[in-house]
């Protein structure tokens, strides 16, 4: 019996070469990016949690009392978050929050024709300025949901509600906090 013959041609290259190529290629594309640590001291010598220790976060007092109650939520997070559980510094930037609220209904209940589950959608409008420019660092937009069960039973509905609406603001907080630390970890680079 005779070997398969092994020899390679010259039009098909061989598997080390085929992985060499990708190996290059790929250094290649991570050549361009920067990894650094997010609270890292940025290149003006200006540390990320100061930044964010230094943000006062400020809103507009709305009518709609559910909506100020989440905005208080929100803005409790956030300043909690911010200075990481210790005092703040004087404000060097400014977090102005707008809020929206929706609920809908995402199941029904055969037998009796009611909603057996809702669903709070709210979505935050915010912008993050410095208030020695004047010049704004970030502006977006987030949102976050959160279901809860509802009953035939009107107070549980009630505080059911308040909990998910305060599940929401908490998600939205920790969402804000990431994209405004990213924001302010690029700047001055």
């Amino acid at each position: 019996m005779s070997s398969p013959d092994r020899s390679r041609s010259p039009r098909h290259p061989g598997r080390r070469t085929v992985l060499s190529l990708m190996l290059l290629g790929g250094a290649a594309v991570v050549a361009g990016c920067q990894v650094r640590p997010l609270y890292a001291d940025r290149a003006d010598g200006v540390s990320t949690n100061d930044d964010m220790r230094a943000i006062a976060v400020k809103y507009d007092r709305p009518s709609d009392d559910d909506i100020t109650r989440i905005l208080q939520k929100l803005r409790n997070e956030l300043a909690f978050d911010f200075s990481g559980g210790g005092e703040a510094l004087p404000p060097r930037f400014e977090l102005r929050l707008f809020l929206s609220e929706r609920e809908s209904e995402v199941g029904i209940e055969e037998d009796q024709d009611v909603p057996a589950a809702r669903l709070v959608s709210i979505t935050a409008t915010f912008t993050l300025t410095d208030l020695e420019s004047r010049t704004v660092v970030i502006s977006g937009t987030s949102f976050a949901t959160a279901s809860y069960d509802f009953s035939s039973q009107r107070f549980a509905n009630i505080r059911a509600l308040r909990d998910a609406e305060d599940r929401a603001a908490v998600s939205l907080a920790a969402n804000i906090r990431t994209r405004v630390a990213a924001a302010l970890a690029t700047r001055g680079t």
